[in-house]
């Protein structure tokens, strides 16, 4: 009962001190601008091109794989990982049932593609 006492006893901390130590947020770096706090990324150039061929991976191969479409553009192959099923359908009604209306406009990076479209030609 002492020790409860002698804490209530005890004057008040002036809300200046108590707040000084109690800070937790990070100090300013001094010296430093803001554009340099702060984590620039990459820019990685894309182009794009109408595919001319595909292949669609119905099992990914090899079997530890992601399944995949793969759309030939600008003369190389492309792929896109795990396709959704309209965009399976679409391309393959790009190529299939529509070659002489639509075709496949390409986004790609590397042997990556970002993006396509089936479009009229």
């Amino acid at each position: 009962m002492a020790d409860i006492q002698s804490e209530i006893d005890k004057p008040a901390e002036s809300s200046a001190e108590s707040s000084a130590e109690h800070v937790t947020g990070p100090k300013k770096l001094v010296g430093f601008p803001e554009d340099q706090k702060t984590v620039e990324s990459h820019a990685i150039a894309t182009k794009t091109g109408i595919a001319t061929r595909y292949w669609l991976e119905l099992m990914p191969y090899p079997a530890d794989s992601t399944r995949s479409l793969w759309l030939f553009v600008n003369d190389d192959w492309r792929h896109l990982d795990n396709p959704d099923l309209g965009t399976q359908v679409s391309v393959q009604d790009a190529f299939c049932k529509c070659s002489e209306r639509l075709e496949v406009l390409v986004w790609y990076s590397e042997d990556t593609i970002k993006g396509l479209i089936v479009k009229t030609k």
